[in-house]
């Protein structure tokens, strides 16, 4: 069950969706050049990248990270180096939401396609790094540090996050 799952092991489960994402995505925007079969399936990932993805970088953010800073400084730490990364994917994710907008509705050529394919390619770059950090570093120091009165109220921010 789910609920029985430390924060971290939910989290970590939360990465293998999104590393499945980060494979069509890197797939899609390879085949650029066949709109009509991978329209559909570029409109899908770039919303799940626009909306339901965020919520995870919450979670981190305002629940798990704070916790994390109890036993590790913010700013110097690990958790300040994902933040970073968190901001730089939150930008490259703008500029390709705009592309995919404008390669959607025909607008734009070649530059529209170039841009999709060179931030798309940072992105996924940056978001599997990214997440094996957080996997093979953070999250285990989460559990190495973490007393169950932590694990409890990060699971209850999770709750709280996730029904907003």
């Amino acid at each position: 069950m789910a609920d029985d799952k430390k924060p971290t092991e939910l989290l970590k489960d939360e990465h293998q969706g999104v590393l499945q994402k980060l494979a069509a995505l890197q797939r899609v925007i390879g085949q650029l050049d066949n709109k009509d079969e991978i329209s559909a399936e570029l409109k899908e990932l770039a919303e799940f990248f626009k909306t339901e993805f965020w919520i995870h970088f919450t979670k981190e953010e305002e629940a798990l990270f704070p916790e994390i800073g109890t036993f590790i400084p913010r700013e110097s730490g690990p958790t300040g180096m994902m933040l970073v990364e968190h901001e730089e994917l939150r930008s490259t994710n703008t500029v390709i939401q705009q592309a995919v907008d404008a390669y959607l509705r025909n607008s734009g050529g070649s530059d529209v396609k170039g841009t999709i394919q060179e931030n798309g390619n940072r992105f996924i770059e940056v978001l599997r790094q990214h997440i094996d950090k957080e996997d093979n570093i953070l999250f285990m120091m989460a559990d190495m540090h973490f007393d169950q009165a932590q694990i409890d109220k990060v699971a209850r921010l999770f709750h709280e996050i996730e029904t907003r």
